[in-house]
């Protein structure tokens, strides 16, 4: 059944990132913060609004049709993405085969190596708010900042990040029909787009 595979394709996805080498790495910093998480009660939240809210259903189809198709190409065309997908890869964090598990459920082009208030029921919006009800936010802040004073890889990711050229996103929203139909089917569906761009931008200081 489709519903069932995609939950085993986060599952794997997942694994795949909690599995690589196991020498002190930037996987390690993830697994740590994987760890704080309730997966458990992600996944059967994630399989509960599958199964039984259209919104969420039809949000997947949108995801397994030609628009969003297309939105996946031109945004994993940035020379940006491309390069942090591959300072990833030379981290062993297995950035391509992950995304592959997503493409491949999706039906997307495979990607290659180049050398969230009180939550409410229903939607798109209900089952990320109480996604995001269920995350450890202050343990995950606390490990942030440990992560930030420990670990230089962590600590180098975050820096790429913040380097991050994302004036390549805003100039592909406004030359991609695509992108733009998007993030208003977002918008209608009640999902605050512009609120998580404002909450990255200040996150990564992007100006």
């Amino acid at each position: 059944m489709k519903i069932a595979a995609f939950v085993v394709a986060c599952l794997v996805a997942t694994s795949a990132v909690s599995c690589a080498p196991t020498t002190r790495a930037l996987t390690d910093d993830f697994d740590d913060f994987v760890g704080l998480l309730p997966l458990n009660d992600l996944l059967d939240l994630a399989m509960r609004y599958l199964l039984t809210d259209k919104e969420v259903q039809q949000t997947l189809l949108y995801l397994q049709g030609e628009e969003f198709s297309a939105v996946w190409d031109q945004f994993f065309e940035l020379s940006a993405v491309r390069d942090l997908l591959q300072y990833l890869e030379e981290a062993g964090v297995p950035a391509y085969e992950s995304l592959n598990v997503v493409a491949d459920f999706l039906g997307l082009s495979p990607l290659k190596p180049t050398s969230v208030r009180s939550p409410r029921t229903g939607g798109l919006n209900g089952l990320l708010e109480e996604a995001l009800a269920m995350m450890p936010a202050a343990e995950l802040e606390a490990m942030f900042e440990e992560k930030m004073k420990s670990s230089t890889e962590f600590k180098a990711l975050f820096e790429k990040m913040q380097n991050f050229d994302h004036k390549q996103l805003r100039a592909l929203y406004e030359s991609s029909t695509e992108v733009q139909n998007m993030i208003h089917k977002l918008e209608n569906l009640g999902v605050d787009v512009d609120h998580i761009v404002e909450v990255l931008k200040d996150f990564f200081g992007w100006n």
